[in-house]
C-alpha cells in the first residue's frame, strides 16, 4: 500500500530524561540517535525514501534523514502534537499516513506493513502497557487530530468514533517495544548495543 510516514524525534541532547538513574547525558544521547537510525532504516525499507518525513530541532538527526533520502521538517515549536500537525500539512492529503514513534529498536518493515495493511480507518499500535500511541495510522489524514501523549490510546480511540472512523488497535512486539524507563533497559538491555 502506498502511504507516507512521519517519524517525530526529540534532538538527542534532549530526549530520555526519564533513562538519566542509569544512563549518562552521552549514553542516552548515543541511544536516541540508534534508535531513530533503526526505525528510519526501517520506514525507507517500507515506503519510497520521499514518502518519509523526519521533525525534529536537530539539525543532526535533520541532515541524516536528507543523506538516506527522506524528507526534513525542521519543527517549528515545540511539543509532540504541534510537531506532528507541522509535518502533516506538507503531506499529500490523498495518502495515508503512518507516524511512526523514533524510540522503537526492534521495529522491522513487516511491523509497518501490518499497519498498513490495518483495514481500518484508524489504527493505533499501542505500548506494553495498553495505553500509550507507538505508532498511529490515518487512511484519510486530516480527519482526526493528533492526541499523542500519557493515555493516547483512548483520545484517539475517541477522536475517531467522533468522526465516525473505523478504529483497531495493533498489538506487535516491534511497535509496542519503546524505551523509555530504567525497566525498559533491564528488560531488552541484551538486546540493545550502544556504540
Amino acid at each position: 500500500m502506498n502511504c507516507q510516514i512521519v517519524i517525530p524525534v526529540q534532538p538527542p541532547d534532549e530526549g530520555k530524561s526519564r533513562l538519566a538513574p542509569v544512563l549518562d547525558a552521552p549514553a542516552r544521547a548515543a541511544l536516541i540517535e540508534r534508535m531513530f537510525q533503526h526505525v528510519l532504516a526501517a520506514a525507507i525499507r517500507s515506503v519510497p525514501a520521499e514518502q518519509v518525513r523526519v521533525v525534529s530541532r536537530s539539525a543532526m538527526l535533520l541532515e541524516m534523514a536528507v543523506a538516506s533520502g527522506a524528507l526534513a521538517v525542521c519543527e517549528a515549536a515545540r511539543g509532540l502534537n504541534p510537531a506532528l500537525e507541522q509535518a502533516a500539512a506538507l503531506c499529500d492529503p490523498g495518502l495515508p499516513l503512518l507516524v511512526l514513534s523514533a524510540d522503537l529498536p526492534f521495529v522491522e518493515p513487516v511491523d509497518i506493513a501490518a499497519m498498513l495493511a490495518v483495514g481500518a480507518d484508524v489504527a493505533v499500535a499501542t505500548d506494553r502497557a495498553g495505553r500509550g500511541t507507538n505508532a498511529l495510522y490515518l487512511r484519510e489524514p486530516g480527519r482526526i487530530g493528533f492526541s499523542f501523549g500519557e493515555g493516547s490510546l483512548h483520545r484517539h480511540r475517541e477522536l475517531a468514533r467522533q468522526a465516525g472512523q473505523r478504529f483497531r488497535v495493533i498489538e506487535r512486539r516491534g511497535l509496542s517495544n519503546d524505551i523509555d524507563e530504567p525497566v525498559d533497559l533491564q528488560l531488552f538491555g541484551p538486546d540493545l548495543t550502544i556504540e
